[in-house]
């Protein structure tokens, strides 16, 4: 018999590494890559355009990581999932930290060198809350294989992201996410930081198969 597929969106620039360690006996996760934005593209708008790239099933089931969050929340605008699970994300602008928001306003998002953004060092590992040498080599390969251009443009569609149309979803979430806070998780992770797609994915795991439904 054919496993049941669960689509996947992970973070910025992240492919499916960021969901290799996650073990769904009875599922096929199918990664949904990335397609390059657009100059000034919004959001929805690549969102959108990324939906129609996907051969998706009626009764989908959709996994969205950090900005793959906010993106699988607009095709669920499009296409209502049968299940949606939204993994250390945000559901709108104002649920960003202050210091995002000043970002904006000051428009650092845009001066500041993206090398530093790719650069794995202490203060990044500190940022997505890796301890261990495996996770921090992991997150240095990420962050080395992350498309610059990509990188920016997202940065700018997230601070821009107005989202006034709530779907519902599964929401799991890391007390330790020191890049996107927790607000009216349905679970929380204890120490989990922003990276726990993979640093805490057993319970991650966990959190997803108890609502997970075969039929």
């Amino acid at each position: 018999m054919a496993l049941k597929k669960i689509y996947c969106l992970s973070g910025l620039g992240v492919d499916h590494r960021a969901f290799q360690h996650l073990n769904l006996e009875g599922f096929e996760m199918v990664h949904i890559p990335w397609v390059k934005p657009l100059k000034g593209e919004s959001l929805q708008s690549y969102s959108k355009r990324l939906f129609e790239t996907v051969d998706l099933p009626q009764n989908y089931i959709l996994i969205g990581v950090s900005f793959g969050g906010m993106v699988a929340q607009e095709f669920a605008k499009i296409q209502s999932p049968k299940q949606l699970f939204l993994i250390s994300t945000i559901r709108n602008f104002h649920e960003l930290p202050l210091k995002f928001k000043l970002a904006k306003v000051l428009n650092l998002h845009q001066l500041l060198p993206i090398s530093i953004l790719k650069s794995a060092n202490f203060y990044t590992n500190y940022l997505f809350g890796v301890h261990q040498k495996k996770h921090k080599r992991l997150l240095k390969e990420i962050l080395k294989d992350t498309d610059p251009y990509f990188l920016r443009w997202a940065l700018q569609a997230i601070l821009h992201w107005k989202n006034n149309q709530q779907v519902s979803g599964y929401r799991i979430h890391g007390d330790r996410d020191r890049i996107l806070k927790a607000i009216s998780p349905n679970l929380l992770i204890k120490e989990g930081g922003h990276f726990m797609i993979v640093t805490k994915a057993k319970e991650v795991e966990q959190g997803i198969k108890r609502t997970l439904t075969f039929s």
